[in-house]
């Protein structure tokens, strides 16, 4: 049975699923040219062949996209993924969507993003949960490991799948209302220029 246009650019569960259990092997191949940047495109991967798996020059171009530089906490990264399958979804079924605004969208966000997760996971609640249960693990406790999880782990797996479900859900009616009304070129435009002034800073 034939699978109509409308099918294949469509991602389901289990391609949402795929890119969330790649996520956790971002920091794989970590490069100092690039960053994160192999990571991502590992994680984007089953969108890029789902999207574009019949056309060898947007495949390629697909795979280039997330090949550029890119880092930001683990804790957070998935916020923009779900962002960045959102897009990618559009650019599939947009004609004259504009690609450059992908890239735009993952720099203008990885930075703020990055604070955030690195300062609330790595500086705060991970600190917190070693000072709660190492005392009680050295003592031979089961409550030790019990409440790093609880402290540190289950919050930062809450935030990941929550945040990746919000993004890509809330990014793909979004985008499509931005797009329309040409929020968006504003929105790339301001990132391109942003990005210019902090490299000139």
């Amino acid at each position: 049975m034939d699978i109509s246009s409308t099918e294949k650019n469509q991602l389901t569960k289990k391609d949402l699923r795929k890119v969330m259990w790649r996520h956790y092997q971002l920091l794989g191949s970590f490069n100092y040219e690039r960053q994160m940047s192999l990571g991502y495109a590992w994680t984007m991967t089953p969108v890029i062949k789902k999207l574009y798996g019949d056309d060898p020059d947007k495949l390629s171009e697909g795979f280039q996209r997330h090949l550029e530089f890119f880092n930001c906490s683990t804790s957070t990264t998935p916020m923009i993924l779900g962002i960045s399958c959102a897009m990618e979804e559009q650019n599939a079924n947009i004609e004259g969507f504009d690609e450059t605004s992908i890239n735009s969208v993952k720099s203008a966000l990885m930075g703020p993003l990055a604070g955030i997760g690195d300062s609330l996971f790595w500086g705060t609640l991970r600190v917190i949960a070693v000072g709660v249960a190492a005392p009680l693990s050295i003592k031979g406790s089961i409550l030790g490991p019990i409440l790093y999880f609880l402290i540190n782990v289950i919050p930062s797996e809450l935030l990941r799948w929550g945040g990746f479900k919000i993004t890509y859900e809330g990014g793909s009616k979004f985008l499509t209302k931005i797009t329309e009304d040409g929020t968006l070129q504003k929105l790339t435009e301001a990132a391109k220029i942003f990005g210019l002034v902090v490299i000139g800073a």
